[in-house]
């Protein structure tokens, strides 16, 4: 084995570690909002999707009125990079 072998054996380790270890904390803090979203109950609907006071669903805090939230854009967002260096790898 040569340098240039050894030293990518052990990046992708340590990213390999990296990404485990964030998604793991992803999860357990999606598990905890569980607790956190119940405080609201009458403004969601039977999908968990957030209602206005009429019980029709809220515009979406982007701006563009589809119904998605800034959170959710994140998410899909960061959802897609990990995708994408998982397949580099």
């Amino acid at each position: 084995m040569n340098v240039n072998q050894i030293i990518n054996m052990i990046i992708k380790l340590v990213m390999r570690k990296a990404i485990s270890k964030g998604i793991d904390a992803g999860i357990k803090g999606a598990s905890n909002m569980g607790g956190r979203r119940k405080q609201g109950d009458a403004e969601v609907d039977e999908y968990g999707q957030p209602t206005g006071q009429d019980g029709r669903p809220r515009q979406g805090g982007n701006g563009q009125g589809n119904g998605i939230t800034k959170q959710q854009v994140r998410q899909a967002r960061q959802a897609a990079r990990v995708a994408k260096r998982m397949g580099k790898m």
